[in-house]
Parts: C-alpha cells; structure tokens; sequence
C-alpha cells in the first residue's frame, strides 16, 4: 500500500518549537488534568477525527494528564485535583476553515493532488469555575497526491495531517501562553482620578 506524498506547510509562516522547553518538561510530572469539552465545525463529520487528535496532541505532553484516578463526580474529581496538585482545564477546539480542492499533477506525474487549508483555534477554561485561561490559534496546509482508486483513504490521510499540523501549532502557543503567563500580566484596575 502506497502512502500518499504531502508537504505540510503549517501556518503561514515556519512554525517554530522550542525542543529544549519541551524536553525539560517531558521529564517532569504531569502538572494540568485536561478533559475535551467542546469542538466546533461548520462541517460536523469532522468533529470526531478532530477530537482524537487533539486529545492525542494534548496527551503527547507529559505535563498534561487526563488521569483523576477513577474519579467519577466533580466533587470528587476537585478533591483529586488538589490532592495531586493538578490545575484543571475543558479545551475546547473551534475548527474554523476547512477547505479542499483538486489540483493536477506535479509535472511528469499521473496522480492528481488534493490540498487542504485548515484554520482553528483552541481555548481553554478552568475546571472547575469555567473561566477562560488560554487560547492558541493554528493554520496548516497540506498537499498530496492521491490514487483514483484509493482516494478516499489517501484524502483522509492528509485530512488528517493537515488537522494534526495545525493542532500542534493552536497547543503549542496555548501551553506556551498558559506557562508564560502571570498575574502581574493581567490588565491592571483603572486608577480613579482625585478631584
């Protein structure tokens, strides 16, 4: 079986990670529990792909955890929470352009091409309490080629990758906003003039 050719371009621009963050967190205890709450699509047959690989992008990082322990009620699951020293969040994932179109060949070759463009942004809000603590907005697009007679699983191959792209980049600036964050960076109180 013939895997389909694509080139990835994530976003507009190169989409940089920083590996050294990254590898000093991976050693590290999980620090956030995240569960899936909410995502969004114009096009619903795309909600339930996109929420696998947006729980397996959240999952890949050590300092997330869906784990409570079994806890089954909120009360249970704020004391485990606390227990762990966990902060908890929903993340919601809002997929905001999805468009595909068919392009010919890459000269000399047979096969068409399907690109894909995808926009969506990611929030999240505390658990308990629901106030909104980060976002992070991702972009990808995606090119490959695709058999006729494979097509249907050649296109979902890229769908796939042009989503997973973009989510990484939406959870990349989200946790790079979540852990940069700080009170101090919160808007300050308006200062009342003396009259």
């Amino acid at each position: 079986m013939q895997i389909p050719k694509f080139v990835a371009l994530a976003g507009m621009w190169a989409v940089a990670v920083s590996f050294s963050g990254r590898a000093s967190a991976e050693s590290a205890k999980p620090k956030y529990y995240f569960t899936i709450s909410n995502i969004t699509a114009e096009d619903k047959t795309l909600i339930s792909s996109a929420k696998d690989l947006l729980e397996k992008e959240i999952s890949s990082r050590s300092e997330f955890t869906q784990d409570l322990g079994g806890a089954e009620s909120e009360a249970a699951a704020i004391a485990e929470l606390k227990k762990r020293g966990l902060k908890g969040f929903q993340v919601n994932l809002r997929i905001n352009t999805f468009k595909e179109a068919i392009k010919p060949p890459v000269p000399g070759r047979r096969d068409q091409q399907m690109a894909i463009q995808v926009k969506l942004g990611v929030y999240g809000t505390t658990y308990p309490g629901g106030k909104l603590n980060f976002t992070g907005d991702g972009e990808a697009s995606v090119t490959g080629e695709f058999n006729e007679r494979r097509k249907e699983s050649d296109v979902e191959d890229l769908r796939k990758a042009a989503m997973a792209a973009a989510l990484k980049q939406a959870v990349t600036t989200a946790v790079d906003k979540m852990t940069t964050t700080k009170l101090s960076d919160s808007p300050r109180r308006k200062k009342h003039k003396a009259k």
